[in-house]
């Protein structure tokens, strides 16, 4: 079995995550290092989810193996789009010992197939207004304003506010211009 990297924000559960399938994989009598299946931690209070379901769910379309495990702080909520990619979703306080015992039963189940009569209208709502967004903010890092955005996209300014505001809450920032240095001040560096 294989990790796959989400880009969980711990760097401490990174290497609690390598450890469990490292010491799964050498046990003698494991058959998950003969297995190239992967296995993914994912931090299910993260505001930028898009990449990682984007990622799994191709994979899991591809017909490779995943299996997901979503880790929630006590009394969150995760998308629909997350629960429907999870085979577990477990307390984010789960003890070493119970994580890596839940990935070696885990093995032996089938990891959920994706349903796309059930998760591509979702899936597909998320992509056109993601793409939206990618457009508008592309835009408003060009330099146009918000009207001139509306104007050209034949938007009204406040869906072009909308898409900005919610690039700025999905990339994890508190107002545009963090956004802009996180994700793209280094870009633009002469």
């Amino acid at each position: 079995m294989l990790l796959f990297d989400t880009n969980y924000p711990c760097p401490l559960n990174k290497l609690a995550f390598d450890s469990i399938i490292e010491s799964l994989n050498a046990e003698p009598n494991s058959s998950l290092h003969h297995d190239e299946s992967y296995i993914a931690f994912v931090d299910g209070d993260s505001t930028d989810l898009y990449s990682t379901i984007k990622q799994i769910y191709g994979l899991k379309k591809e017909n490779i193996t995943i299996y997901v495990i979503t880790l929630l702080s006590k009394g969150k909520e995760c998308s629909a789009m997350v629960k429907h990619l999870s085979d577990f979703i477990v307390d984010k306080k789960i003890t070493y010992a119970d994580l890596k015992n839940l990935v070696r039963v885990m093995d032996s189940a089938q990891p959920k197939t994706v349903a796309d009569n059930i998760f591509g209208d979702i899936w597909g709502e998320l992509l056109k207004s993601s793409q939206k967004e990618n457009r508008v903010l592309k835009l408003l890092v060009e330099g146009y304003s918000q009207s001139q955005i509306a104007k050209m996209l034949h938007l009204s300014i406040k869906t072009v506010s909308g898409y900005k505001a919610k690039a700025v809450k999905r990339h994890g920032a508190r107002n545009f211009n963090e956004l802009y240095m996180l994700k793209f001040g280094n870009n633009h560096v002469q």
